[in-house]
């Protein structure tokens, strides 16, 4: 083993015992390194199996961990961790978080020069270099590997591995050349991690990359400290809106289906005097990068953004995550939803969603062709819909899809199990809505078969002389509100399904639709409450106040070495690190130790910052 740069005597002490038990030494070092005091599930295993040779393949949830399964054996084992990472976002990121554990890593990719690799042979020489992040390109690249065999690689590890599968939702050729990784480096182990992979894709990538044996690992998709909640889209804006005057300014994402929804509601958000800022593929390379680094410094609080946002993120205090239009597949939902809460503190994941998002994703799936592709994207968004629509705890529809067997009824955690959802009969409300359909011969959209059963009066309707009919008023009983999750719900059901046909959404009433309609089968929709206590509300006390004044300080504090330092403030220290200085308000350096994420090297760098920091405070509050 290493450790050149941590001191054998410190990472494993003379005298090995506590409570008359022998101390781990990987926990020692764990504490010594990242200061942490005890492994996450399934890193102790993935690190051992590595430390012995042998090839791992780790599904594991975004916050599971998955970067010190390859962070922690590298500082241990003679020579070089090679580490293939997707972005050049997430690489520079990686390694600025690396070094602040003390840990000496370094990146080659596009950008990189000739001195930057005379720089880097000259620390492998030295065996002065622990991590060293590539992209798949530079792989790729015809010098590469006649280059890094030069030096003694320790091991090799894949992150984001789901892109190397065409089946999976981030596909990108350049990493089918990572196959080579096996057969050039025959005696060297090779760790593949992602965070989403079916069976299916699974089995995919292990073929792909030519696994030898491997040490398999498939951790529970489980991210209990999330809150999932759904509701029916109806006025986006003041949706939103009133969602985020409940977050207090915490940091957040907000997710829209195109270019166009993410400008208008990013200029919607900043009128109604929110710090946010728009994210997608269409602005250039400069203003993206700038937003991105505004988010990542605490400096904007909110994106709003297409799905190009986001993989390159390993920002640790996102704290609320919103989707609003409904996501193609439940595997691209719950990555993006994994962006919130990766320090393991409460987050809230939001999803408005209605028919016209439906209609939407349905017209991009009909202009695929025919083959497997179409076929597994249709189920896909059929899983999806069902999710939005579902009449069971959220966390156990979501690990469903994962093959994943949630064992309790109510997870305490999601919109369904913290509210007493009502079931209701609905069968009479389905003939309502499926015998407007009939009488106008199928032609119209949800808005107005709406309007027909509320008895508008609308100029569409006088029209087509639709008050005539014998369903015009026939659900006023109802709201708006109400028909619209009808609808969805029947769309859900397959009562009705979208005419491929027309240009525009317009319903059909399928076979099983026709059963409910002449009183064969009947329908049970579940209501839920409007509005719902955000889950973060806490009763507020003085020591609270007093708590939440501290934790304030203290972030302002990081900010400022962070801007000092040129790296982003949570890798200075995580919210969850802060709070534990909030929690244990310690009065000297021992008690600063127990702080959790206070590894060695950062006791050392920032340790009297904050203490002091924190003596100051308490000092002023007494």
């Amino acid at each position: 083993m290493k450790f050149l740069h941590f001191p054998l005597k410190d990472i494993f002490p003379e005298s090995p015992k506590m409570n008359n038990e022998p101390i781990d030494p990987l926990i020692s070092a764990l504490r010594q390194i990242f200061g942490f005091d005890s492994f996450r599930p399934n890193q102790k295993e993935i690190i051992t199996a590595i430390l012995h040779n042998q090839d791992v393949f780790a599904i594991m949830p975004t916050g599971g961990g998955k970067s010190l399964c390859y962070q922690f054996p590298a500082v241990i084992l003679p020579g070089l961790c090679v580490v293939v990472s997707p972005l050049l976002s997430l690489m520079k990121d990686q390694v600025d978080a690396a070094c602040e554990s003390g840990i000496r890593a370094e990146t080659l990719n596009s950008v990189s020069t000739k001195d930057d690799f005379i720089r880097i042979s000259r620390l492998m020489e030295k065996n002065e270099l622990d991590l060293l992040y590539i992209s798949p390109e530079r792989f790729n690249s015809e010098s590469f590997i006649p280059w890094i065999k030069q030096g003694k690689i320790a091991f090799f590890a894949v992150d984001e591995a789901h892109c190397i599968s065409q089946w999976g939702h981030h596909f990108r050729p350049d990493y089918l050349g990572l196959s080579r990784i096996t057969k050039e480096f025959p005696n060297v182990p090779l760790a593949v991690f992602t965070a989403t992979a079916t069976t299916f894709v699974a089995n995919d990538i292990e073929k792909q990359l030519k696994l030898r044996n491997p040490f398999r690992v498939r951790a529970s998709f489980d991210r209990p400290n999330l809150f999932y909640e759904v509701k029916f889209k109806n006025d986006l804006s003041s949706q939103l809106v009133n969602f985020l005057k409940t977050r207090g300014g915490q940091s957040g994402i907000i997710y829209r289906g195109t270019r166009k929804k993410v400008e208008e509601t990013a200029s919607m958000l900043v009128k109604k005097g929110f710090k946010a800022k728009a994210y997608h593929a269409g602005l250039s390379d400069q203003i993206r990068m700038k937003v991105q680094e505004e988010f990542l410094k605490d400096e904007v609080p909110i994106i709003v953004a297409t799905i190009a946002f986001g993989m390159g993120i390993d920002k640790s205090n996102v704290r609320f995550v919103v989707h609003g239009d409904l996501p193609k597949n439940i595997e691209s939902y719950y990555q993006e939803t994994g962006r919130a809460g990766r320090d393991g503190l409460p987050a809230h994941c939001l999803l408005l969603f209605g028919y016209q998002d439906i209609a939407l994703l349905e017209s991009f799936i009909d202009d695929l062709p025919e083959g497997k592709i179409k076929h597994a994207e249709e189920r896909q968004l059929q899983e999806m819909i069902r999710f939005a629509d579902t009449e069971q705890c959220r966390r156990k529809s979501i690990l469903a899809y994962f093959e994943e067997n949630y064992p309790n009824e109510n997870c305490g955690n999601c919109d369904f199990c913290t509210k007493k959802a009502v079931r209701e009969d609905a069968t009479v409300d389905c003939q309502k809505a499926l015998s407007a359909m009939a009488r106008t011969g199928c032609r119209f959209g949800i808005t107005h078969l709406i309007d027909i059963l509320l008895g508008a009066d609308t100029e569409k309707i006088k029209t087509f002389r639709h008050n005539l009919l014998k369903t015009w008023g026939i659900g006023k009983n109802r709201t708006k509100k109400f028909w619209r999750q009808l609808f969805n719900t029947m769309l859900s059901k397959d009562l009705i399904q979208w005419d491929k046909q027309c240009k525009f959404p317009v319903p059909l009433i399928t076979d099983k639709g026709k059963k409910v309609l002449f009183g064969k089968e009947k329908v049970e929709l579940v209501l839920r409450p409007d509005e719902k206590k955000s889950s973060s509300q806490v009763l507020l006390t003085d020591e609270n106040i007093k708590d939440q004044l501290l934790f304030d300080r203290l972030r302002v504090l990081r900010k400022e070495i962070a801007q000092e330092k040129h790296i982003f403030p949570y890798n200075v220290f995580t919210d969850k690190s802060l709070q534990d200085m909030v929690r244990i308000k310690p009065k000297n350096m021992s008690e600063m130790q127990l702080v959790q994420g206070m590894g060695r090297s950062k006791i050392k760098a920032y340790g009297k910052l904050f203490l002091n920091a924190i003596i100051e405070f308490l000092g002023e509050k007494k």
